[in-house]
């Protein structure tokens, strides 16, 4: 389920709060907790008469993602346990983490429809309806601002995993853009997933993040 939202918006969206961490370094896996904000350029060109007006990016972009991923303000400290997990079953929790989390935090505003359905694919419990809720909330603003958010995971494993739940640790890469800005925003993120099993399927349940 979603825990909390971000605490922190990227950039200086109203709202934000918390510190946000450096991204001066490869990501680490093992290092997770705080987003790393990286953008590749800042503001949009001045306005011209013509311009037909749009949401800015920052305040629909980032903050909705940062809804999407609902993460906590910290990661709980996580407590190494012996697994019982068998390592085709371990390798299956790590794919479905790496690839359920881009479905769940990837949308385009002509796609949006489709994305919702992945999304209710993906995940499970509050985490999937409370992600919908979220998309079809703001869907008139998606649409006009011509919003797309593309996610990568450039960093990801297994910290813990057991016959029926396991817990995954990812670094991604987001890439926002719409009719407010001519470049895009690239932003980095550090968050913990946890997925549970349902009828042979890993699942997104939760996500935590800083």
């Amino acid at each position: 389920m979603i825990r909390n939202a971000w605490s922190r918006t990227p950039g200086d969206a109203p709202g934000a709060g918390a510190p946000e961490a450096p991204a001066d370094e490869e990501p680490a896996v093992a290092a997770v907790g705080a987003a790393d904000e990286d953008p590749v350029a800042e503001g949009a060109p001045a306005d011209s008469a013509d311009r037909r007006p749009a949401v800015p990016v920052v305040p629909l972009l980032a903050v909705l993602l940062v809804v999407l991923l609902g993460a906590a303000a910290f990661l709980l400290a996580t407590r190494p346990e012996p697994s019982t997990i068998r390592t085709d079953d371990y390798v299956d929790a790590l794919q479905a983490a790496r690839a359920h989390v881009v479905d769940l935090t990837s949308f385009d505003h002509l796609t949006l429809d489709d994305d919702i359905r992945e999304i209710e694919q993906v995940a499970t419990g509050e985490l999937g309806e409370e992600t919908v809720a979220q998309l079809e909330e703001r869907r008139q603003q998606i649409v006009e601002s011509e919003a797309v958010v593309s996610t990568e995971v450039v960093g990801a494993g297994i910290t813990r995993a057991d016959a029926g739940e396991a817990t995954a640790l990812l670094v991604i890469e987001s890439t926002q853009k719409s009719n407010a800005d001519e470049q895009a925003q690239l932003l980095r993120y550090r968050i913990e997933v946890e997925l549970t099993e349902v009828d042979g399927r890993w699942l997104l349940s939760a996500i935590r993040g800083g």
